[in-house]
Protein backbone atom coordinates (compact mmCIF):
# COMPACT_ATOMS: atom_id res chain seq x y z
CA UNK A 1 0.00 0.00 0.00
CA UNK A 2 2.85 2.40 0.86
CA UNK A 3 4.43 1.80 -2.57
CA UNK A 4 1.09 2.42 -4.27
CA UNK A 5 0.52 5.68 -2.40
CA UNK A 6 4.07 6.84 -3.22
CA UNK A 7 3.59 5.91 -6.89
CA UNK A 8 0.29 7.78 -7.04
CA UNK A 9 1.86 10.87 -5.45
CA UNK A 10 4.66 10.79 -8.05
CA UNK A 11 2.03 10.46 -10.79
CA UNK A 12 0.23 13.51 -9.44
CA UNK A 13 3.28 15.72 -10.05
CA UNK A 14 3.21 15.68 -13.90
CA UNK A 15 -0.59 15.93 -13.86
CA UNK A 16 -0.41 19.02 -11.64
CA UNK A 17 2.27 20.50 -13.89
CA UNK A 18 0.11 19.86 -16.97
CA UNK A 19 -2.86 21.54 -15.32
CA UNK A 20 -0.69 24.51 -14.32
CA UNK A 21 0.55 24.91 -17.92
CA UNK A 22 -3.02 24.79 -19.25
CA UNK A 23 -4.35 27.26 -16.65
CA UNK A 24 -1.44 29.67 -17.09
CA UNK A 25 -1.80 29.62 -20.89
CA UNK A 26 -5.57 30.15 -20.82
CA UNK A 27 -5.40 32.98 -18.26
CA UNK A 28 -2.48 34.62 -20.07
CA UNK A 29 -4.33 34.55 -23.40
CA UNK A 30 -7.51 35.89 -21.79
CA UNK A 31 -8.23 39.54 -22.63
CA UNK A 32 -7.68 42.25 -20.04
CA UNK A 33 -4.19 42.16 -18.53
CA UNK A 34 -3.37 44.84 -15.90
CA UNK A 35 -1.98 47.26 -18.50
CA UNK A 36 -5.02 46.89 -20.78
CA UNK A 37 -7.31 47.61 -17.82
CA UNK A 38 -5.21 50.68 -16.93
CA UNK A 39 -5.41 52.01 -20.48
CA UNK A 40 -9.17 51.38 -20.56
CA UNK A 41 -9.66 53.29 -17.31
CA UNK A 42 -7.36 56.18 -18.30
CA UNK A 43 -6.92 56.81 -22.07
CA UNK A 44 -4.36 59.54 -21.32
CA UNK A 45 -1.69 56.92 -20.49
CA UNK A 46 1.27 57.50 -22.81
CA UNK A 47 2.87 54.74 -24.94
CA UNK A 48 6.15 55.00 -22.99
CA UNK A 49 4.20 54.44 -19.76
CA UNK A 50 2.56 51.36 -21.30
CA UNK A 51 5.97 49.94 -22.27
CA UNK A 52 7.33 50.62 -18.78
CA UNK A 53 4.37 48.93 -17.11
CA UNK A 54 4.64 45.88 -19.39
CA UNK A 55 8.31 45.54 -18.38
CA UNK A 56 7.33 45.97 -14.72
CA UNK A 57 4.73 43.18 -14.86
CA UNK A 58 6.90 41.01 -17.15
CA UNK A 59 4.29 41.15 -19.91
CA UNK A 60 6.94 41.88 -22.57
CA UNK A 61 8.49 38.44 -22.12
CA UNK A 62 7.55 35.22 -23.99
CA UNK A 63 4.83 33.16 -22.35
CA UNK A 64 7.10 30.20 -21.55
CA UNK A 65 9.55 32.50 -19.73
CA UNK A 66 6.70 33.99 -17.73
CA UNK A 67 5.40 30.51 -16.87
CA UNK A 68 8.80 29.28 -15.67
CA UNK A 69 9.20 32.37 -13.48
CA UNK A 70 5.69 31.89 -12.07
CA UNK A 71 6.39 28.21 -11.40
CA UNK A 72 9.66 29.00 -9.64
CA UNK A 73 8.00 31.57 -7.39
CA UNK A 74 5.07 29.23 -6.67
CA UNK A 75 7.36 26.37 -5.61
CA UNK A 76 8.94 28.81 -3.14
CA UNK A 77 5.51 29.67 -1.68
CA UNK A 78 5.15 33.01 -3.46
CA UNK A 79 1.80 33.03 -5.32
CA UNK A 80 2.17 36.64 -6.43
CA UNK A 81 0.46 39.90 -5.46
CA UNK A 82 -3.25 40.53 -5.87
CA UNK A 83 -3.85 43.76 -7.74
CA UNK A 84 -7.49 43.86 -6.58
CA UNK A 85 -7.00 43.18 -2.86
CA UNK A 86 -3.56 44.88 -2.56
CA UNK A 87 -2.00 42.02 -0.60
CA UNK A 88 0.01 38.82 -1.25
CA UNK A 89 -2.13 36.04 -2.73
CA UNK A 90 -0.68 33.58 -0.20
CA UNK A 91 -2.12 35.57 2.72
CA UNK A 92 -5.36 36.16 0.86
CA UNK A 93 -5.79 32.48 0.01
CA UNK A 94 -5.00 31.36 3.57
CA UNK A 95 -7.78 33.50 5.03
CA UNK A 96 -10.29 32.47 2.38
CA UNK A 97 -9.50 28.74 2.72
CA UNK A 98 -10.28 28.93 6.44
CA UNK A 99 -13.68 30.49 5.73
CA UNK A 100 -14.46 27.96 2.99
CA UNK A 101 -13.45 25.09 5.26
CA UNK A 102 -16.01 26.19 7.84
CA UNK A 103 -18.73 26.15 5.18
CA UNK A 104 -17.62 23.06 3.23
CA UNK A 105 -17.05 20.80 6.23
CA UNK A 106 -20.42 21.77 7.71
CA UNK A 107 -22.18 21.13 4.39
CA UNK A 108 -20.39 17.80 3.98
CA UNK A 109 -21.25 16.59 7.50
CA UNK A 110 -24.86 17.70 7.01
CA UNK A 111 -25.12 15.91 3.65
CA UNK A 112 -23.64 12.60 4.89
CA UNK A 113 -25.55 12.65 8.18
CA UNK A 114 -28.88 13.04 6.42
CA UNK A 115 -28.33 11.18 3.14
CA UNK A 116 -26.79 7.86 4.24
CA UNK A 117 -29.44 6.92 6.87
CA UNK A 118 -32.26 8.09 4.58
CA UNK A 119 -30.80 6.12 1.64
CA UNK A 120 -30.47 2.96 3.76
CA UNK A 121 -33.97 3.28 5.19
CA UNK A 122 -35.38 4.00 1.74
CA UNK A 123 -33.74 0.85 0.33
CA UNK A 124 -34.88 -1.36 3.20
CA UNK A 125 -38.45 -0.01 2.91
CA UNK A 126 -38.73 0.23 -0.85
CA UNK A 127 -42.00 1.72 -2.18
CA UNK A 128 -42.93 2.98 1.29
CA UNK A 129 -44.10 6.54 1.89
CA UNK A 130 -40.66 7.67 3.03
CA UNK A 131 -39.11 6.01 -0.03
CA UNK A 132 -41.33 8.09 -2.31
CA UNK A 133 -40.56 11.24 -0.29
CA UNK A 134 -36.81 10.55 -0.46
CA UNK A 135 -36.95 9.85 -4.20
CA UNK A 136 -38.86 13.10 -4.80
CA UNK A 137 -36.31 14.97 -2.68
CA UNK A 138 -33.37 13.56 -4.67
CA UNK A 139 -34.94 14.65 -7.97
CA UNK A 140 -35.59 18.09 -6.44
CA UNK A 141 -32.03 18.39 -5.13
CA UNK A 142 -30.36 17.29 -8.36
CA UNK A 143 -32.47 19.38 -10.71
CA UNK A 144 -32.92 22.66 -8.85
CA UNK A 145 -30.42 25.48 -9.65
CA UNK A 146 -28.27 26.31 -6.62
CA UNK A 147 -28.45 30.07 -7.09
CA UNK A 148 -32.28 30.00 -7.29
CA UNK A 149 -32.55 27.85 -4.18
CA UNK A 150 -30.16 30.19 -2.37
CA UNK A 151 -32.16 33.28 -3.31
CA UNK A 152 -35.42 31.56 -2.28
CA UNK A 153 -33.86 30.57 1.07
CA UNK A 154 -32.82 34.19 1.67
CA UNK A 155 -36.30 35.44 0.76
CA UNK A 156 -38.12 32.95 3.00
CA UNK A 157 -35.84 32.97 6.05
CA UNK A 158 -34.33 36.46 5.96
CA UNK A 159 -36.82 38.75 4.17
CA UNK A 160 -40.30 37.22 4.27
CA UNK A 161 -40.90 35.62 7.64
CA UNK A 162 -44.55 35.82 8.76
CA UNK A 163 -44.00 33.11 11.37
CA UNK A 164 -42.28 35.67 13.60
CA UNK A 165 -45.81 36.61 14.68
CA UNK A 166 -45.97 33.17 16.30
CA UNK A 167 -44.27 33.19 19.73
CA UNK A 168 -41.11 31.08 19.85
CA UNK A 169 -40.36 31.04 16.11
CA UNK A 170 -38.31 34.22 15.92
CA UNK A 171 -35.10 32.18 15.79
CA UNK A 172 -36.06 31.12 12.24
CA UNK A 173 -35.14 34.60 10.99
CA UNK A 174 -31.58 34.13 9.70
CA UNK A 175 -28.93 36.49 8.31
CA UNK A 176 -29.17 36.95 4.52
CA UNK A 177 -25.40 37.08 4.04
CA UNK A 178 -22.00 37.76 5.54
CA UNK A 179 -19.96 35.71 7.94
CA UNK A 180 -20.48 37.19 11.41
CA UNK A 181 -21.99 40.10 13.31
CA UNK A 182 -19.51 42.94 14.03
CA UNK A 183 -18.75 43.46 17.69
CA UNK A 184 -19.67 39.99 18.93
CA UNK A 185 -17.32 39.04 21.80
CA UNK A 186 -15.02 36.04 21.31
CA UNK A 187 -15.76 32.65 22.79
CA UNK A 188 -19.14 30.91 22.82
CA UNK A 189 -21.12 33.98 21.61
CA UNK A 190 -18.82 34.27 18.57
CA UNK A 191 -19.17 30.56 17.73
CA UNK A 192 -22.97 30.65 18.03
CA UNK A 193 -23.10 33.79 15.90
CA UNK A 194 -20.89 32.17 13.22
CA UNK A 195 -23.04 29.02 13.22
CA UNK A 196 -26.17 31.12 12.75
CA UNK A 197 -24.65 32.74 9.65
CA UNK A 198 -23.68 29.30 8.33
CA UNK A 199 -27.14 27.69 8.46
CA UNK A 200 -28.52 28.92 5.13
CA UNK A 201 -25.34 28.65 2.97
CA UNK A 202 -24.54 25.21 4.43
CA UNK A 203 -27.99 23.84 3.60
CA UNK A 204 -27.88 25.32 0.09
CA UNK A 205 -24.35 24.00 -0.54
CA UNK A 206 -25.24 20.56 0.83
CA UNK A 207 -28.45 20.17 -1.17
CA UNK A 208 -26.92 18.66 -4.32
CA UNK A 209 -24.53 16.38 -2.40
CA UNK A 210 -27.33 15.29 -0.08
CA UNK A 211 -29.55 14.30 -3.00
CA UNK A 212 -26.69 12.51 -4.78
CA UNK A 213 -25.60 10.56 -1.68
CA UNK A 214 -29.19 9.52 -0.95
CA UNK A 215 -29.65 8.26 -4.49
CA UNK A 216 -26.38 6.32 -4.56
CA UNK A 217 -26.87 4.86 -1.07
CA UNK A 218 -30.37 3.63 -1.94
CA UNK A 219 -29.29 2.09 -5.25
CA UNK A 220 -26.18 0.46 -3.79
CA UNK A 221 -28.06 -0.89 -0.78
CA UNK A 222 -30.84 -2.32 -2.98
CA UNK A 223 -28.25 -4.14 -5.06
CA UNK A 224 -26.41 -5.56 -2.04
CA UNK A 225 -29.41 -6.81 -0.03
CA UNK A 226 -30.42 -8.96 -3.01
CA UNK A 227 -27.09 -10.78 -3.12
CA UNK A 228 -26.83 -14.48 -2.20
CA UNK A 229 -24.51 -13.90 0.76
CA UNK A 230 -27.11 -11.63 2.38
CA UNK A 231 -29.83 -14.27 1.88
CA UNK A 232 -27.45 -16.85 3.36
CA UNK A 233 -26.83 -14.68 6.40
CA UNK A 234 -30.57 -14.35 6.94
CA UNK A 235 -31.06 -18.11 6.41
CA UNK A 236 -28.47 -18.79 9.12
CA UNK A 237 -30.77 -17.01 11.54
CA UNK A 238 -28.71 -13.87 12.07
CA UNK A 239 -30.59 -10.89 13.43
CA UNK A 240 -31.60 -8.33 10.81
CA UNK A 241 -29.42 -5.52 12.28
CA UNK A 242 -26.40 -7.84 12.10
CA UNK A 243 -27.18 -8.78 8.50
CA UNK A 244 -27.56 -5.13 7.48
CA UNK A 245 -24.69 -3.62 9.45
CA UNK A 246 -22.10 -6.41 9.13
CA UNK A 247 -22.82 -7.97 5.74
CA UNK A 248 -24.72 -5.45 3.62
CA UNK A 249 -23.80 -1.93 4.69
CA UNK A 250 -20.03 -2.25 4.32
CA UNK A 251 -20.27 -3.55 0.75
CA UNK A 252 -22.94 -1.01 -0.11
CA UNK A 253 -20.70 1.85 1.01
CA UNK A 254 -17.82 0.89 -1.34
CA UNK A 255 -19.19 2.57 -4.51
CA UNK A 256 -20.30 5.51 -2.37
CA UNK A 257 -16.72 6.17 -1.26
CA UNK A 258 -15.64 7.53 -4.64
CA UNK A 259 -18.70 9.75 -4.88
CA UNK A 260 -18.19 11.15 -1.38
CA UNK A 261 -14.41 11.60 -1.73
CA UNK A 262 -14.69 13.44 -5.03
CA UNK A 263 -17.66 15.48 -3.90
CA UNK A 264 -15.60 17.07 -1.10
CA UNK A 265 -13.40 18.66 -3.74
CA UNK A 266 -16.50 19.47 -5.77
CA UNK A 267 -18.02 21.21 -2.75
CA UNK A 268 -15.04 23.59 -2.84
CA UNK A 269 -15.27 23.91 -6.62
CA UNK A 270 -19.04 24.41 -6.48
CA UNK A 271 -18.91 26.92 -3.66
CA UNK A 272 -18.49 30.04 -5.89
CA UNK A 273 -22.24 30.29 -6.54
CA UNK A 274 -23.25 29.72 -2.92
CA UNK A 275 -20.54 32.00 -1.53
CA UNK A 276 -21.47 34.73 -4.00
CA UNK A 277 -25.20 34.52 -3.22
CA UNK A 278 -24.57 34.69 0.56
CA UNK A 279 -21.60 37.13 0.37
CA UNK A 280 -19.46 34.52 2.13
CA UNK A 281 -15.75 35.52 1.90
CA UNK A 282 -14.40 32.13 0.86
CA UNK A 283 -12.29 30.66 -1.92
CA UNK A 284 -15.20 30.42 -4.35
CA UNK A 285 -16.14 34.07 -3.99
CA UNK A 286 -12.46 35.01 -4.36
CA UNK A 287 -12.34 33.14 -7.67
CA UNK A 288 -15.45 34.89 -9.00
CA UNK A 289 -14.25 38.36 -7.95
CA UNK A 290 -10.73 37.72 -9.31
CA UNK A 291 -12.04 36.70 -12.73
CA UNK A 292 -14.51 39.61 -12.89
CA UNK A 293 -11.76 42.10 -11.94
CA UNK A 294 -9.16 40.60 -14.29
CA UNK A 295 -6.96 39.68 -11.31
CA UNK A 296 -5.59 36.55 -12.98
CA UNK A 297 -2.77 36.10 -10.43
CA UNK A 298 -5.31 35.37 -7.69
CA UNK A 299 -7.54 33.37 -10.07
CA UNK A 300 -4.59 31.18 -11.09
CA UNK A 301 -3.79 30.42 -7.45
CA UNK A 302 -7.40 29.50 -6.61
CA UNK A 303 -7.79 27.27 -9.67
CA UNK A 304 -4.51 25.45 -8.93
CA UNK A 305 -5.63 24.94 -5.32
CA UNK A 306 -8.89 23.38 -6.51
CA UNK A 307 -7.07 21.17 -9.03
CA UNK A 308 -4.65 19.85 -6.39
CA UNK A 309 -7.61 19.26 -4.07
CA UNK A 310 -9.29 17.04 -6.69
CA UNK A 311 -6.07 15.04 -7.18
CA UNK A 312 -5.62 14.53 -3.44
CA UNK A 313 -9.19 13.35 -2.88
CA UNK A 314 -8.89 10.98 -5.86
CA UNK A 315 -5.96 9.38 -4.05
CA UNK A 316 -7.90 9.22 -0.77
CA UNK A 317 -10.80 7.53 -2.58
CA UNK A 318 -8.50 4.77 -3.91
CA UNK A 319 -7.00 4.23 -0.45
CA UNK A 320 -10.47 4.06 1.10
CA UNK A 321 -11.42 1.39 -1.46
CA UNK A 322 -8.64 -0.85 -0.22
CA UNK A 323 -9.66 -0.29 3.41
CA UNK A 324 -13.34 -1.11 2.82
CA UNK A 325 -12.91 -3.94 0.31
CA UNK A 326 -10.37 -6.63 1.29
CA UNK A 327 -10.48 -8.02 -2.27
CA UNK A 328 -8.63 -4.94 -3.52
CA UNK A 329 -4.85 -5.07 -3.20
CA UNK A 330 -2.57 -2.41 -4.67
CA UNK A 331 0.78 -4.05 -3.83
Amino acid sequence: MQRYILRRILQMVPIALGISVLLFTLLTLAPGDPVDLLIASDPRVRPEDVARLKRLYGLDQPIHVRYLKWLGRTLQGDLGFSRTYKQPVTDLLRDRIANSLWLTVTAFVLAVTVAVPVGIYSALHQYSLLDYVATTFTFFGVSIPVFWFGIMAIYVFAVWHPWTAIPGLGWLVLPPGGISTPGVPPGLPFILDRLRYMILPSIVLALLSMATYTRYTRSSMLEVIRQDYVRTARAKGLAEPVVINKHALRNALIPLVTIIALSIANLFAGAPITETVFAWPGVGRLLVESVLNGDYVAAQAVLMFLAVLVLVFNLLADVAYAVLDPRIRYD
